[in-house]
């Protein structure tokens, strides 16, 4: 360490101490300097929360659909009428953006950005139950009925 370096130590130590044993006065932060702070704290846990459900986004985890499976089978066997839905990653990546858009405000640029992708994730999310409802009722279930009742009874037949 430098002669500068260590008399910099020095005075910062003199000063930590003189604020604490003497009574003096710290440096006070301006009002300013704490919502900025404030604002950097946010966007950065923002940025990490909305990577991580962006990446969940794009690279679904088929443990989690099975386990979600594996608890709406469960729910039927037990008589209740419905499980836990799968909740489509476009609405945990829209909830994620809304929070965080919320928490920065309309000050910066980012906030509203913010609140305005995760509106359109949070519409693409109730498309995508929608889609996922309507294959169900016209699709997978008309194929289940056939090969459940029609294909057995044709199979009995012969």
């Amino acid at each position: 360490m430098s002669v500068a370096g260590l008399k910099k130590q020095f005075h910062k130590a003199t000063q930590k101490v003189s604020e604490k044993v003497g009574g003096a006065e710290g440096t006070k932060l301006d009002d300013d300097f704490k919502e900025m702070e404030r604002k950097v704290d946010v966007t950065s846990r923002a940025v990490m929360e909305i990577m991580t459900k962006t990446i969940e986004y794009l690279q679904p985890n088929p443990a989690s659909r099975a386990k979600l499976s594996m608890l709406n089978t469960m729910s039927k066997i037990r008589g209740q009428e419905k499980g836990p839905g799968y909740p489509q990653a476009e609405a945990l990546l829209a909830d994620a953006m809304l929070k965080f858009g919320r928490e920065l405000g309309e000050e910066c640029n980012f906030g509203p950005a913010l609140g305005d992708v995760g509106e359109a994730m949070k519409e693409l999310s109730e498309v995508k139950d929608s889609l996922d409802i309507e294959v169900k009722q016209n699709f997978i279930d008309p194929l289940q009925n056939l090969h459940d009742k029609d294909l057995r009874e044709i199979q009995v037949l012969s």
